[in-house]
């Protein structure tokens, strides 16, 4: 018997390395404000302050992020509010537990936040299965991913139909792999 479809919700926090990357541009942004308000114009000071909020503010919803885990398959909101295009749940084969080590996240995805990358694929050291399902390792050594990665640790990989996987980041992987496997699980 197929079980009913999952709404979970589920959430990514940045790690240390995002809330650098956060504070570093509101420094960098404060300072450029301050000269500029020496040799500058209000409203080009203004402008200088608005622009780096602004990109601070982009990084922090990127890094900062809520999902639903359904019917429609994963649906991540930048900043826990804008929505973005569902991950189809179509397109999901399988889903698997991935450790990756802080040291190999910029080698292995290229970077922090929510991005469609080209990753390196993990070895069977690295996965867990979920449930009663088989880890699964693509056999080429990079694959399309569609990420939304906030910290190194453990994470959810979702191993898709075609060329691209998905790759997630949550507050709490063990629950947040549960509930996709259910998800994949109702809809066969």
């Amino acid at each position: 018997m197929r079980p009913d479809p999952p709404f979970y919700v589920g959430a990514t926090r940045p790690s240390a390395v995002g809330w650098t990357r956060i504070g570093i541009t509101l420094v960098v942004g404060a300072v450029l404000t301050v000269i500029m308000a020496q040799r500058a114009t209000p409203i080009t000071t203004l402008g200088v302050a608005a622009l780096f909020g602004g990109i601070a503010l982009w990084t922090w919803m990127l890094l900062w992020t809520r999902f639903i885990v359904d019917a429609h398959g994963v649906t991540v909101s930048l900043g826990g509010f804008l929505p973005r295009r569902p991950w189809p749940l179509a397109d999901f084969r399988t889903v698997q537990l991935r450790e990756l080590p802080g040291e190999r996240v910029g080698a292995t995805l290229g970077g922090y936040g929510w991005r469609r990358t080209r990753a390196m694929s993990a070895g069977a050291e690295d996965l867990r299965p979920v449930g009663s399902r088989k880890i699964y390792s693509p056999s080429d050594p990079q694959q399309p991913y569609r990420s939304l990665v906030t910290r190194p640790g453990t994470m959810v990989e979702i191993i898709g139909r075609g060329s691209t996987c998905y790759l997630l980041s949550p507050v709490d992987p063990e629950a947040t792999a549960a509930a996709v496997d259910q998800a994949i699980r109702s809809r066969r």
